[in-house]
């Protein structure tokens, strides 16, 4: 008969072996951080390993999704959620979440972690410091995705460090920064639900942004109010994909007010007006985008 001691022994090598050398790959980890600043924190960083980290080389460069929950979100939610779990074994993508907490009048107040420029930017580069440092990785661009509360950190923090995002997704702010040149090169997809009382605060920063020429696609979803649906979660993943893969652009054009596609630079395109008119990188984008 094993002993007790031989079985444990024997159990640990087996998780080491399958998960990698830098523990069970797909578990969820956590880092603990304060803003080098001291205006945030402690704040737990939750991640999560795609499964097929244990093939990497040391100090192998691997994309970074951030996922920011609605208001005093806890970031372990998303890390536990099929959708996001397959999305980072597929695309080989490490997934970190914040659990930030603040106050409704610090928000209101423009202070608390909705406006990254305060400290929860510094945090959050901070926490991403330490995942590279234990996981032994290096990050260049990151993605986000941000929902409500989340939405005001995503879009605050490419307006704060746009050379440090590639793309990100903002679904559903009830407040926006005003958007800038800065964000150029940056990618985003702006969404709200047509039922969600947040909708004319988010139009207005889509067309704004849609004045300054950035590259941003517009999406919103009728009879939705304040939730994440499953639309979301497919729309979201097909743009960030896009930007993860690296693939060449294959642009094309998009009707906001019918939620129809066709092929950039064709009749149909140019008969668009240009205030209903976006720009869509890739099919697979365009057949995420399009009307049911």
């Amino acid at each position: 008969m094993i002993s007790v001691v031989r079985k444990q022994t024997i159990l640990a090598l087996l998780l080491f072996i399958v998960g990698g050398r830098n523990g069970l790959a797909g578990a969820v980890r956590e880092v603990r951080v304060s803003s080098p600043s001291g205006a945030i924190g402690p704040v737990s960083f939750f991640y999560r390993m795609p499964e097929s980290q244990e093939t990497r080389k040391p100090q192998e460069a691997l994309g970074l999704l951030l996922l920011v929950p609605g208001f005093n979100g806890d970031g372990r939610m998303f890390l536990n959620e099929g959708a996001w779990i397959r999305f980072s074994d597929e695309k080989g993508m490490i997934l970190v979440s914040p659990s930030f907490h603040t106050t409704p009048e610090e928000a209101r107040a423009g202070t608390g972690y909705y406006y990254p420029k305060l400290g929860s930017g510094l945090t959050t580069l901070a926490a991403l410091d330490q995942i590279a440092g234990k996981e032994h990785v290096k990050f260049d661009k990151i993605l986000i995705f941000g929902f409500s509360a989340g939405a005001h950190f995503a879009h605050g923090f490419a307006l704060w460090k746009p050379e440090r995002v590639k793309a990100f997704v903002a679904y559903s702010a009830g407040w926006w920064d005003e958007p800038t040149a800065a964000l150029h090169n940056v990618a985003a997809l702006v969404m709200c639900g047509e039922g969600d009382e947040r909708y004319d605060a988010t139009r207005a920063f889509m067309a704004r942004a849609q004045e300054l020429h950035l590259p941003f696609v517009w999406r919103s979803y009728q009879g939705a109010g304040h939730v994440i649906t499953p639309d979301v979660v497919r729309m979201a993943q097909a743009f960030l994909a896009h930007y993860a893969s690296g693939e060449k652009a294959e642009n094309f054009t998009g009707d906001i007010q019918s939620y129809e596609y066709f092929g950039e630079g064709t009749a149909e395109a140019e008969e668009i007006p240009e205030e209903m008119r976006i720009t869509l990188p890739s099919k697979a984008v365009a057949e995420a985008w399009k009307q049911e």
